[in-house]
């Protein structure tokens, strides 16, 4: 069931990602802000975790087993979650990188797939805007997480 589950995730990435190439036309400019967002939210990330170290609370969530899974605690799911979406802002700043060592001019090879046609370049920052969608939503879900940490760690 979970490698059904990961192929589905799979195969619907990979058309969203051939959707977004045929049908926007995304702005080179826009990924030097989206880098600069990933890279005020990777310091967040880092700064959160510094917190949490810190806390006396999170010695109780070390002391709690998760409910998900018996072989970690409160304290690993928490430390997994950040630790997760750490890796996909440097993957998507990664990306960007890469994108701008690119000439200007770089299209690429053109690809035809069934209704459309694009480049290796569109597919690319495809690729960047799909992963800084999926950076978003890590963000805000981590946001959210850390807000409860915070109200839980004063409350205890």
């Amino acid at each position: 069931m979970k490698i059904f589950k990961y192929s589905l995730v799979v195969v619907l990435s990979i058309g969203i990602i051939l959707w977004i190439a045929c049908r926007l036309e995304l702005n080179n400019a826009a990924l030097d802000v989206i880098a600069t967002f990933l890279s005020i939210t990777t310091g967040f990330t880092i700064t959160a975790l510094s917190i949490i170290a810190t806390s006396p609370f999170s010695k109780f969530l070390y002391s709690v087993e998760s409910a998900n899974d018996n072989s970690k605690t409160l304290l690993h799911k928490l430390v997994d979650n950040f630790r997760i979406s750490t890796f996909l802002f440097i993957t998507t700043i990664g990306l960007i990188i890469a994108f701008n060592f690119l000439p200007k001019e770089f299209t690429g090879k053109i690809y035809q797939f069934y209704f459309c046609s694009f480049s290796t370049a569109d597919l690319l920052k495809s690729i960047i805007f799909y992963f800084t969608i999926l950076s978003f939503l890590s963000f805000i879900l981590l946001f959210h997480t850390f807000s409860k940490f915070v109200t839980k760690s004063a409350t205890s």
